[in-house]
């Protein structure tokens, strides 16, 4: 699990819980639904802004509702599986696919070089946003039962 601090977006990746014994709901007095019980398997806190290198605001709200909405927690798993969350890909590359929709920006980091002077390195948000993404679909798309959440 990756952990960043300054960011106030979290990826999860979750799955049913799969627990060794049987337990009693209290409530109606009868064995839990082990399926209502998710446990977490995978957590992600994107350095910054993700969609702060998105120029365009019609975007930025189209990738919003992309990844804010769909992948809310309050969504049923099954809305929020991982061929649902590829779909995210495909919308990231129509931004991407326009060049003034998206640009790099500096990182908040700086590279001392050999000869002393010091370099700002530059980061394009959306696109590693992307290759983080398409990661994730490639290593739990088959991984049973899994399903996503972006809060």
């Amino acid at each position: 699990m990756i952990s960043n601090s300054s960011s106030p977006l979290r990826l999860r990746i979750w799955r049913p819980c799969r627990w060794n014994k049987e337990y009693l709901d209290t409530k109606d007095n009868s064995l839990a639904d082990m399926g209502a019980y998710q446990e977490c398997l995978y957590s992600w806190e994107p350095f910054g802004d993700p969609f702060g290198s998105v120029t365009s605001s019609e975007q930025t709200q189209r990738l919003r509702e992309e990844l804010m909405e769909k992948f809310a927690l309050a969504k049923p798993v099954q809305e929020r599986g991982i061929e649902q969350f590829k779909q995210v890909i495909i919308v990231i590359d129509e931004i991407l696919s326009n060049k003034y929709e998206s640009s790099w920006s500096d990182s908040e980091e700086s590279r001392q070089l050999f000869n002393g002077e010091s370099i700002n390195l530059r980061q394009h948000q959306l696109l590693a946003l992307r290759q983080h993404i398409q990661w994730v679909c490639d290593t739990f798309v088959n991984v049973p039962d899994v399903n996503v959440s972006f809060q």
